[in-house]
């Protein structure tokens, strides 16, 4: 299970809302203090809120501002990731062969591309539906796993330039 600590932001009548922070990967590197993309990381790090499903005696013990941790299973991001990333890439590949194919010797370039062009749309949109039909799937929802006592979240506010 993958964990996230955030911070509850309200609460309804099944489920609560979630703040946590999205930040880069760099956080894990010994040199992120005198690192350039660490440090644009955390200056470009924003808030984002998620709904959380929870039973009502959780709901009980919640209260606004506590720190909680939610979490989603390791192969649920693995396989989504794959697919976010996959899908758009094949269909680009596919799409540029295709074009390739349908221009001939003369001018194959120009479709070769306008085909990429093509797949990479055709690819975007099946991500996007294939998002859609999984909205109502719980195994693709985030789990309240616990509440944290004594451990406050810090969520950093955002510079305002």
């Amino acid at each position: 299970m993958i964990e996230e600590r955030g911070r509850v932001v309200a609460l309804d009548e099944s489920g609560i809302w979630v703040e946590t922070v999205q930040r880069s990967g760099c956080h894990g590197c010994a040199a992120k203090s005198g690192c350039g993309t660490g440090l644009l990381g955390d200056f470009w790090a924003k808030a984002s809120q998620v709904r959380v499903s929870a039973a009502p005696e959780t709901l009980s013990r919640v209260q606004l501002h506590d720190t909680v941790v939610i979490g989603i299973a390791e192969n649920t991001l693995a396989s989504s990731a794959l697919l976010v990333y996959l899908v758009p890439l094949v269909t680009l590949v596919l799409g540029a062969l295709a074009g390739q194919a349908l221009g001939g010797v003369s001018g194959g370039e120009l479709w070769a591309i306008l085909g990429a062009l093509g797949g990479l749309l055709l690819g975007a949109v099946c991500v996007r539906l294939y998002s859609h039909l999984q909205r109502d799937n719980p195994a693709m929802a985030p789990q309240f796993l616990r509440l944290e006592q004594g451990k406050p979240c810090v969520i950093p506010v955002t510079p305002v330039l």
